[in-house]
């Protein structure tokens, strides 16, 4: 954590944190690589989590989770950990994810703002998906931190959900970015002062695709952050998406085209200089009363 010479925490960092399912990739990550493995109906396993959530009061997203270890096909041949890695090479991404990473770090990188404050940028993920799977993802290198649900294993078997990440608790996980305390081992309840966490919500940019990232997008916006909703370039604007935008839950919303020139990149691309332009304005302001405390 980079502080100035007076103490203060330099908030020179810009954070992009992207929903994984639906924002980054078109599918559910364990349709792409678990169901497809195990030749397994994907609404009829949907209906199965469901009728859980409907009928024995699970949380939704334990509810498929518990599924991944006692439904009749995985008790027959349980899902090693290295497995769900392994699997990870057949997730579809949308159009130009691949080098998106870095086709933005590059356009950052060239504004003059970013030179003269050092102003980094830092990629998150925080998905209601499995950690295990994003581990093995070709992209993974890219992002500073992922938080996704997770196993306990044993001999790498699944036993027990140990982290449960769903849409409403991944607020938790926005908060642990803000104050830079970003293992599940630090606490994040007590209390920090702004100057002292590392990337304000100002600076940070929320990307999702539905209505579980409501309350991720809501914190972010609130705290001065930006939201931008996403849907499937095939299709036809979601009227869940729309509603976002027209409900103030989110700033904008773009087909998840991640090539070049589309309109979810001048869309990024504006939301970043936004944030630079504040921590060159912020970075300027802090020098002028550095200067003054000195000559008084």
């Amino acid at each position: 954590m980079k502080k100035e010479k007076s103490g203060k925490v330099k908030h020179n960092i810009v954070a992009l944190v992207y929903d994984f399912d639906g924002t980054l990739s078109p599918n559910n990550m364990q349709e792409d690589t678990i169901f497809k493995a195990y030749k397994i109906d994907k609404k009829k396993f949907w209906e199965k989590a469901h009728k859980l959530v409907v009928e024995k009061g699970y949380e939704r997203t334990l509810a498929y989770l518990k599924l991944l270890i006692w439904d009749p096909a995985f008790r027959k041949k349980p899902i090693r950990q290295d497995d769900l890695r392994k699997l990870a090479s057949q997730i579809e991404y949308y159009p130009g994810v691949q080098d998106y990473f870095d086709r933005i770090g590059n356009f950052v990188k060239k504004i003059p703002e970013v030179r003269e404050w050092d102003i980094q940028l830092e990629h998150y993920i925080v998905s209601g998906g499995i950690k295990d799977i994003l581990d093995g993802c070709d992209i993974i290198k890219h992002f500073k931190k992922v938080y996704a649900c997770e196993y306990e294993y044993q001999n790498g078997i699944p036993v027990f959900p140990k982290l449960v990440i769903n849409d409403t608790n991944k607020t938790q996980f926005l908060f642990r970015i803000n104050k830079g305390k970003l293992s599940l081992s630090q606490s994040i309840n007590t209390h920090m002062p702004a100057t002292q966490r590392r990337i304000p919500f100002r600076n940070m940019i929320y990307i999702g695709d539905g209505i579980t990232d409501v309350p991720s997008m809501t914190v972010t916006q609130k705290n001065g952050g930006s939201a931008i909703a996403v849907f499937d370039p095939r299709k036809k604007v979601p009227s869940t998406v729309r509603d976002m935008v027209r409900e103030k839950r989110a700033d904008h919303f773009a087909p998840a085209d991640f090539r070049e020139g589309s309109l979810l990149i001048k869309i990024l691309k504006r939301a970043i200089q936004k944030v630079v332009q504040h921590i060159s304005y912020q970075s300027s302001a802090n020098l002028s009363y550095d200067w003054v405390s000195r000559h008084g």
